[in-house]
């Protein structure tokens, strides 16, 4: 349970960096934005070491993509795309289906 939450905090700052990338003007506004950047990847190195590297990348990524996605829409005021919208279910229904598989 502490990897998920590992998890999903390094997966927070990856939107918090990727939002960095986009509205950063000052120099400390991208010293945050580089902090944000470290920190999710040590936690995502932290966390690769307790639960596998390929789960913890698969999730750190559609947890980074999803919160990006709606951080546009919520804060940016990007409009909802329904394309979009059904491009992240299948992502997610295919993650779901990939970690249902055995090896």
């Amino acid at each position: 349970m502490f990897s998920w939450m590992l998890l999903l905090l390094a997966s927070g700052l990856e939107v918090l960096w990727a939002a960095g990338l986009k509205r950063s003007d000052s120099v400390l506004e991208w010293l945050a934005t580089i902090a944000c950047i470290i920190g999710s990847f040590s936690l995502l190195v932290l966390v690769t070491k307790r639960m596998g590297a390929s789960t913890a990348y698969v999730f750190f990524v559609i947890f980074g993509t999803v919160g990006t996605y709606l951080l546009d829409v919520a804060l940016f005021g990007k409009p909802v795309s329904p394309l979009a919208v059904l491009a992240i279910a299948v992502i997610l229904f295919s993650v779901v289906q990939l970690k249902q598989v055995k090896d």
